[in-house]
């Protein structure tokens, strides 16, 4: 979600999840980013098309700038985990079923807006696809302290 906060406040943001979490709790922050480590646009204008008519002053930082900010604000991260070509997938399904229900979607919302929705969900697949654009899951504790009940490896994430 840091990806809604904008650059200059990450700091800020992560602070103010330091101040909101229990002294042995873990957040787990899930954000798109930047590949570019200067936190720059994504190529052939896409940031430019999401600002203007999907996710206005939305900003991609590199995974980089999260870990710096993060640790700014107070908290130290104890597992990074990219997830860029599972989302590569994700947004390739929301994308087929996007279109396998176009009809009845173009009847719920006007032509442009349909229009934006079809050209984001398939451009997004393709950033994914292309190393555009990441996305991580980053989990932290309040920095200095002990991540307490916090397994040695990530299976306890995958076991149903």
């Amino acid at each position: 979600m840091f990806e809604h906060v904008g650059l200059d406040y990450l700091t800020e943001y992560f602070g103010r999840i330091r101040k909101l979490l229990a002294d042995e709790g873990w957040v787990l922050n899930h954000g798109i980013t930047s590949t570019d480590p200067n936190d720059g646009e994504t190529g052939y204008g896409g940031g430019r098309f999401i600002d203007r008519y999907v996710f206005p002053q939305g900003e991609l930082p590199h995974i980089s700038t999260v870990l710096k900010t993060l640790q700014d604000g107070g908290l130290e991260a104890t597992d990074v985990e990219s997830l860029r070509r599972h989302y590569a997938r994700t947004t390739g399904l929301w994308s087929q079923a996007f279109e396998a229900h176009g009809e009845q979607l173009r009847g719920m919302v006007d032509q442009k807006h349909w229009r934006i929705w079809r050209v984001y969900l398939a451009g997004c697949q393709w950033a994914f696809e292309h190393d555009e654009i990441s996305l991580y899951q980053v989990l932290c504790t309040k920095s200095g302290r002990q991540a307490r009940g916090l397994p040695w490896s990530r299976r306890w994430m995958y076991q149903r």
